[in-house]
Parts: structure tokens; C-alpha cells; sequence
């Protein structure tokens, strides 16, 4: 199961915790990176967040893996799942048929 997450800071951390947690988030992410659970991760240019694609087998392994994200209590996250494009349009058009009348 693919999710992008976003996350945006919405409190700066206490200056004399800051370098501790940036360095415990590099380290989050390269093990969760190796592991696989993070396909990929980044920043945002010119803001205080960034986001990633997490692919984890179930939703449970998902809220251990956020509940170690270090900057969590200084920012909002948010988590979307992904599916791929074409099957979900074929759904969505089989949605839309079953709703039209017969022709």
C-alpha cells in the first residue's frame, strides 16, 4: 500500500533542540529508506516541510512508521493513499455508466 504524506511545520522547535531533531529525522528517513518503507522522500523549496511516498504493507505498519517521525509534534501531517491512474478511471467510468439511464 503506496501513501504520499505531507508534512508542513506549524511551530519552529526549540532552537536547543533543533540540530537534534534534524539530525533524528536524517535518521528516520535513511533507515526507513533502506527498509523500503520510504520510496522517496524530499523538501519542499522554500518551506518548512516536505513529504514522501510510503509503501507499507498495512496501516498499522503506517502509524508506527509516522508515530517515529521526529518533527511530528511541531508539525501538521497529512496522508493520502495512493492508487494507480488507470484502474481508478475505469472505475470511476463504471460508476458513471452504472448511473446513466439505458440507452
Amino acid at each position: 500500500m503506496r501513501f504520499l504524506v505531507t508534512s508542513i511545520q506549524t511551530v519552529p522547535p526549540p532552537p536547543e533542540a533543533a540540530l537534534g531533531l534534524f539530525d533524528a529525522l536524517s535518521a528516520w528517513a535513511k533507515a526507513h529508506k533502506e527498509q523500503g518503507k520510504l520510496e522517496q522522500i524530499w523538501s519542499f523549496a522554500g518551506l518548512q516541510g516536505g513529504g514522501g511516498i510510503a509503501n507499507v504493507a498495512t496501516l498499522e505498519e503506517l502509524d508506527a512508521l509516522m508515530a517515529g517521525f521526529p518533527l511530528a509534534p511541531f508539525s501538521h501531517t497529512e496522508v493520502y493513499p495512493l492508487v494507480d491512474l488507470e484502474p481508478s478511471l475505469e472505475q470511476v467510468k463504471q460508476a458513471i455508466r452504472a448511473m446513466m439511464p439505458p440507452s
